[in-house]
């Protein structure tokens, strides 16, 4: 005898069903790699929201990563990804020898579900070994995947030692010959010396910041996407942060005042006026639609910047609306494609002698050191492929 069809009710349960376990995989992540972007962002709270986004953290130890996320319930061993072996990580050639000699790491970057995202945001210390050698590495994956990304680099204070800035150097100098991903640079002294406000009038002292642009970031499904496609237009790689976070429309009065505002807080020393793309992601709440539309922010931007640096791009995203009480506004901009030959010289400055060092120790070869920019990208894509 044949079974009976089952009913509707049924194929429409089972129906549902699957389109819910679909769903369990986020379209969008925020992945921390290092000691120091780790706790940071496990104590965002979008961390919570894992059907909005992949919280994913990546450094030497995945017991480390766990205790320093212990604070968070819903973090767990699937959001940890370590190196957890008995190696030397002060210096990226050592782990990057050791990612390429050893395929665990490799596979368990390969076992998560990081190629079905549409888009991943990356916060990045540089100044350790694991944060200098697997963001090239996962920004690589991450475009061998077709996912795009937006990388946030943290970099080192300029108190620290000299062994900081040869790791930089490293990370610099690859993302800067990798055609894949931009690349936001925040330095370490002006992010934790930040003093602002949210959207509730609280205070945010320092790298409790970057946290909140995140979560803004976020919010926008596309920004990955249109950053990503304004820095190919006009072949532009590092940006950094203006941003005005909480500030009171009635209190500042106009746009103007609040862009004012932001340039009194950069997240790092750069020079505006050689800065080529401006990206503006502004939240509103909607009883100041009229006020702040889309039209009449991108004039105003544009006006304003006019005197202050020759764009060849002003880029303002849709604004993003928020149905909730207050007039408080927060301001994000990434501005991009400025000199950085000053920064790059006092990186490798800082970087040079312990580099000589090291190659004359045998730690390092001439060669390695010199293929930085040439090979990386081919190089990182070999250890991808075993």
């Amino acid at each position: 005898m044949s079974s009976p069809d089952p009913e509707p009710d049924v194929i429409e349960s089972i129906t549902k069903h699957a389109s819910q376990l679909k769903q369990l995989v986020p379209k969008h992540a925020a992945i921390g790699i290092g000691e120091y972007p780790i706790k940071i962002l496990s104590r965002g709270s979008f961390v919570e929201k894992a059907d909005d986004a992949l919280s994913f953290f990546i450094d030497k130890s995945s017991k480390n990563i766990l205790k320093w996320c212990k604070s968070n319930p819903s973090l767990g061993e699937q959001n940890a990804l370590g190196l957890d072996s008995e190696v030397d990580t002060h210096f990226w050639f050592q782990v990057l020898r050791h990612v390429a000699e050893k395929g665990e790491f490799v596979a368990g970057l390969k076992s998560r579900p990081l190629d079905k995202l549409s888009d991943a945001l990356i916060l990045s210390s540089v100044w350790d070994g694991p944060g200098s050698a697997l963001l090239p590495l996962v920004v690589t994956h991450l475009n061998m995947s077709n996912v795009g990304a937006l990388a946030l680099v943290v970099l080192p204070s300029k108190t620290q030692s000299p062994d900081a800035f040869l790791n930089t150097y490293s990370a610099m100098r690859t993302l800067g010959s990798k055609d894949l991903t931009p690349v936001v640079l925040i330095d370490r002294d002006h992010l934790e010396k930040y003093e602002g406000v949210d959207r509730k009038g609280a205070p945010i002292n320092g790298n409790v910041v970057t946290n909140y642009i995140l979560e803004m970031l976020l919010a926008k499904e596309t920004v990955v996407q249109e950053v990503s496609e304004l820095s190919r237009a006009f072949e532009v790689k590092f940006y950094t942060v203006l941003s005005a976070t909480g500030v009171s429309f009635q209190l500042y009065g106009s746009l103007k005042n609040m862009l004012s505002t932001a340039l009194f807080r950069p997240l790092l020393k750069f020079d505006l006026a050689s800065s080529s793309v401006l990206y503006v992601l502004i939240r509103v709440p909607v009883q100041l639609k009229d006020k702040l539309s889309k039209g009449k922010v991108e004039l105003e931007v544009a006006a304003w910047f006019k005197e202050r640096a020759n764009f060849k791009s002003v880029y303002l995203s849709e604004p993003i609306y928020v149905d909730e009480p207050g007039d408080r506004i927060d301001l994000f901009m990434l501005v991009g494609g400025f000199d950085t030959t000053e920064l790059m010289s006092l990186i490798e400055k800082k970087s040079k002698s312990l580099a000589n060092d090291a190659i004359e120790r045998g730690l390092l070869s001439k060669e390695e050191w010199q293929a930085l920019s040439a090979s990386s990208d081919e190089y990182y894509r070999t250890i991808l492929s075993k």
